[in-house]
């Protein structure tokens, strides 16, 4: 008799150890996502994502472009060419659906002790607009790092300094970052 009871009691702590090991899994697996949900709802309702290069390339060969057509039509100043650097990149904040349910209970056992408990439910999903493309709310455009001109007429004192002018008023930006350089012959 010894035996089975022996044996038996080692079977009930095998699949309580077993039990134990399987709910600790859960519960820190459970605690794993959580704390990723809780870091992505305590982010801003409408969060910003930066776009790819290729947009910031596009951008900054356009704005380039502006800038050498408006200089070029000034008096004196010849052939142009301009190089923009950005600081970062695009900028969109995209519209957001957020649910918050908070739910809370009161419990009070025979001895007169109380237990309260109060969860909260977030979800936060992306709009989309037709199928497949997030909403746009508000499109950032960088800001402007650095201008560098290179302008024939940029050796005459008078021509530089209105080609400097005119850039710091067009994109109303600090003088240190901006550069006018006389161009080089070939």
């Amino acid at each position: 008799m010894n035996f089975f009871k022996e044996g038996f009691t080692e079977k009930i702590m095998l699949s309580v150890i077993l039990l134990i090991v399987v709910a600790g899994i859960f519960i820190f697996t459970a605690k794993d996502n959580s704390a990723k949900l809780s870091l992505k709802s305590e982010a801003n309702p409408v969060s910003a994502v930066p776009a790819d290069n290729s947009g910031i390339s596009s951008l900054e060969k356009n704005l380039e472009e502006k800038i050498a057509a408006s200089l070029e039509s000034i008096k004196g100043v010849g052939k142009v060419k301009v190089l923009v650097t950005y600081s970062s990149g695009l900028r969109k904040e995209y519209a957001r659906n957020e649910s918050i349910t908070k739910r809370s209970s009161k419990e009070t056992d025979k001895e007169g002790g109380t237990r309260e408990t109060v969860e909260d439910t977030r979800t936060d999903s992306l709009v989309l607009s037709g199928n497949t493309n997030p909403l746009v709310v508000v499109e950032q455009k960088p800001q402007v790092e650095g201008v560098l001109i290179i302008a024939q007429g940029a050796s005459d004192p008078k021509i530089k300094e209105q080609i400097f002018e005119a850039v710091k008023t067009l994109l109303n930006i600090q003088p240190a970052k901006i550069s006018v350089a006389p161009m080089g012959g070939v």
